[in-house]
């Protein structure tokens, strides 16, 4: 397994800067603040985790909406493992049975393996599927308005043998890590090698519409487990909130000690660093006496947000802390009281 990973794009400040380009003709897709998704008409409208996450709005049309990065890569006979979080809003609906491409493989322009969903417009069931093309196999119905943390196993086939597969788990944020297959997996695929990767939504029909938010994409070369939605300890190889609100930090360490990585921490929700030394704290692996600040039980106090900026060469920084609301109702809660102060 890769620290950092192959890919990793966390939207941490509300961009879609970590990818290599992004394809959105409708305006459909954005990367909203906490605040803004706090104003949606269900609970979980939340990021998976920070401030900010991606969304998917389909409003009537069929315009595609997708993010591509040329990172993505797998070779003939070689097993990529890519993660990422999504919710189905419960504002998610359809008058037709459509199938939705999420997440595509691509070699060159060839879509060889791919993620995706169904509604089935009768019964309002939305399914998660996987196959080649297009998800042709598909799982048991998923709840709207609930993230779930989808692990795919990409094996591309050998040249000429026509064996190559795709495996799926999924495990939602409330229930016990599962470990057992989603649905059967998808085999005996001819496949070429990937050279790219796209994310977010196509293939849709105009008589769907709703909301699809999606956070944390993640690509290595061994498998990556989800984690814990309301966590207390974190470690960053990318730029990102560690929380939002208040909260009290009680140790932060840059784990690696190369020439011009940094880690560097300020009191913000909204990804704002340009104060100059406007950070709290500051870790530089080539001035820093220690790796390691420890603040104690009482810690420092933040007060807007823990935003935990790093910088240089495959960074990996580490923060412990206790955010005063660790729920998705407590956060919706100052998410709102935060957009009315932000209008």
């Amino acid at each position: 397994m890769a620290h950092p990973w192959i890919f990793e794009s966390t939207f941490g400040s509300g961009t879609n800067g970590e990818w290599d380009s992004e394809t959105d003709t409708a305006a459909q897709l954005d990367f909203p603040h906490y605040s803004v998704l706090a104003g949606l008409p269900w609970s979980g409208a939340l990021p998976r985790s920070g401030a900010y996450c991606a969304r998917c709005s389909l409003t009537g049309g069929t315009a595609d909406m997708y993010l591509v990065e040329g990172d993505i890569d797998i070779a003939a006979n070689v097993a990529r493992y890519v993660k990422f979080d999504i919710q189905i809003g419960k504002d998610f609906v359809a008058s037709a049975d459509d199938t939705i491409n999420i997440f595509e493989a691509l070699a060159s322009s060839t879509v060889e393996a791919t993620f995706g969903l169904r509604i089935v417009a009768a019964t309002d069931a939305v399914n998660f599927g996987i196959g080649e093309t297009a998800p042709t196999a598909f799982g048991p119905d998923i709840r709207k308005g609930v993230w779930y943390t989808v692990e795919l196993t990409i094996n591309i086939d050998e040249d000429g043998e026509d064996d190559g597969t795709i495996d799926i788990i999924v495990t939602a944020e409330d229930e016990p890590y599962n470990s057992d297959a989603y649905i059967a997996q998808v085999d005996s695929l001819d496949q070429g090698a990937v050279t790219q990767g796209r994310f977010g939504c196509q293939d849709h029909l105009a008589t769907t519409r709703g909301t699809i938010l999606l956070d944390n994409f993640v690509m290595d070369d061994a498998r990556m487990y989800p984690t814990r939605r309301f966590k207390t300890e974190r470690t960053f190889t990318k730029t990102d909130h560690a929380w939002v609100g208040p909260g009290v930090l009680h140790r932060a360490s840059l784990d690696t000690v190369t020439s011009g990585n940094i880690i560097r921490l300020f009191d913000t929700d909204n990804a704002e660093v340009l104060e100059e030394l406007g950070y709290v704290i500051e870790i530089d692996a080539d001035t820093a006496a220690e790796q390691v600040q420890i603040f104690g039980k009482d810690g420092i106090q933040f007060q807007r947000g823990c935003y935990v900026q790093m910088t240089g060469t495959n960074p990996i920084g580490t923060v412990n802390f206790t955010p005063r609301y660790n729920s998705s109702a407590q956060i919706r809660h100052y998410g709102q009281n935060r957009r009315r102060n932000l209008l």
